[in-house]
């Protein structure tokens, strides 16, 4: 059989086996929902949102910052053999259903309908279809973000269709305009709520990438501001695909659902034409040691099995959480620059290791940037950071904490706080060390072999009795005032 070689192992240039594993990184087929939305779906988790004007729900969603509730467009279904009086049928129904028209209702002093103009979407969905679509894009949503810490909940305004070059038959629809939002309610029996969050809105950059390479189109660049008018890019769009036959805008269709581009921002930030002359990407050491050169093995500054205390002084451990031997030498190995992975189990204080990395580099004047793929781990970190003082130095930079006005408001906070004060005592140093040496004397003493049966006071006889404080019978080190590897 076979076995497919990585790019990382082959002997392609540096800069191709970069381009190879960033293209690993796209999805440009029809099963990328930025390029082939499923519209009207009984399986896919999208509501399809009709008889709306994209450029109202823009003012009012985004603009005016009100919240939507969402409308059926028709009447449960019965089951066979029931009346109109019994259980209706849970089946998502999105057959054509008679919409409201023009002479319906009234018109504003612009012209808009009053039904354009509320804060109720309108669905083909039943009710029962619709509570059981939303609630399930409710726990979804809050699953997702919990677990990668960025949301994906989009309502997309405004969508391009277009035809595969490869089959006339498939005609797919694109997403143009994607406002990050979130369902809301206050308690199980409420209507669900929309909301804008307060995150910049983007273009689709799938899109712009697959037209780019494979149709040789340029969208309009997306610049979002007060002044944003979405007529106006979605004309923009249209005049941008108007030599392709078959192609058109569809300006107020819109879909609700969720729209993932994180690995294709991966692949935009790993382009080398991105990085500054002199600090390219592929002369990164690090680039160079993951494609190319491979890393260096070096042996540990330290042994796991010897005594940590006569090569750590108690001043050296900047520690803001309790830390054991192990992690202890862990931390050590960072602070004197070394590439290290680290393994364990649930439990292990991994969590632990890593405040205490970050709180050493924050002592040592260095800039940290710590990157986890579930939030509940960036959480816990930062709890133990703000628990121990040191919070105050960090930048959230995740999910809703990424947006521009949140991030200047935290940096003008931390400003105001002005630089750090007080230092640590030599004082305080000098008296944890007479302590240290104190315990680590006594464990010393408690292991000396005496006479010819060469027992210690604690009962067992050392393979090695010249490493104090490594005792056979209870398993753990003792330094200073910490009971160690428990």
């Amino acid at each position: 059989m076979d076995v497919k070689q990585s790019v990382f192992q082959s002997d392609l240039p540096l800069k191709e086996k970069l381009e190879r594993a960033r293209m690993e990184l796209l999805d440009l087929s029809a099963r990328n929902r930025l390029l082939n939305v499923p519209r009207f779906s009984k399986s896919a988790k999208t509501i399809d949102i009709v008889d709306e004007k994209s450029s109202e729900i823009y003012r009012l969603l985004v603009t005016e910052g009100k919240a939507f509730t969402f409308l059926a467009g028709k009447p449960d279904r019965p089951k066979a053999g029931q009346d109109e009086s019994s259980p209706p049928d849970e089946e998502i129904d999105y057959s054509p259903v008679a919409l409201a028209q023009p002479e319906d209702d009234g018109v504003d002093n612009r012209g808009i309908s009053a039904r354009h103009s509320d804060t109720k979407l309108q669905t083909r969905m039943t009710p029962t279809g619709l509570q059981r679509r939303l609630l399930d894009l409710y726990h979804d949503a809050r699953t997702l973000e919990e677990e990668q810490g960025v949301n994906i909940l989009f309502l997309a305004l405004g969508m391009l269709k277009w035809i595969d070059p490869n089959n006339k038959e498939n005609i797919r629809q694109a997403p143009l305009i994607l406002v990050p939002v979130r369902l809301e309610r206050g308690a199980a029996g409420e209507k669900f709520r929309l909301r804008a969050r307060p995150e910049d809105l983007t273009a689709n950059l799938s899109l712009e990438l697959y037209l780019d390479r494979i149709h040789k189109l340029a969208l309009p660049r997306f610049e979002v501001g007060d002044d944003f008018d979405v007529s106006a890019y979605l004309d923009a769009v249209a005049e941008a695909i108007s030599t392709k036959e078959g192609w058109e805008v569809l300006r107020d269709d819109m879909v609700l659902g969720f729209f993932s581009f994180a690995k294709f921002l991966m692949y935009r930030d790993l382009d080398p034409d991105l990085w500054p002359d002199g600090a390219k990407i592929i002369e990164q050491p690090k680039i160079r040691s993951l494609l190319s050169d491979g890393f260096e093995t070096r042996e540990p500054l330290m042994s796991d099995d010897i005594a940590i205390d006569p090569h750590i002084a108690p001043a050296e451990m900047l520690h803001i959480v309790d830390s054991d031997s192990s992690q202890t030498l862990a931390i050590h190995d960072v602070r004197k620059g070394r590439d290290l992975v680290i393994q364990g189990p649930p439990g292990t204080g991994k969590s632990q290791t890593i405040a205490n990395i970050i709180g050493s580099a924050v002592a040592d004047g260095k800039t940290v940037l710590f990157v986890a793929e579930k939030m509940a781990a960036l959480e816990v970190v930062k709890r133990r950071l703000d628990t121990a003082g040191v919070g105050d130095a960090c930048l959230e930079l995740h999910s809703n904490k990424a947006n521009k006005r949140m991030m200047l408001e935290e940096l003008r906070r931390t400003w105001q706080l002005g630089s750090p004060r007080g230092q640590l005592p030599s004082s305080l140093t000098d008296r944890l060390l007479e302590a240290r040496d104190k315990l680590n004397a006594h464990a010393a003493r408690m292991h000396v072999a005496f006479g010819a049966s060469e027992l210690s006071l604690s009962g067992s006889r050392p393979a090695n009795p010249t490493k104090a404080g490594r005792s056979e019978t209870s398993g753990h080190r003792t330094y200073g005032c910490h009971k160690l590897d428990n």
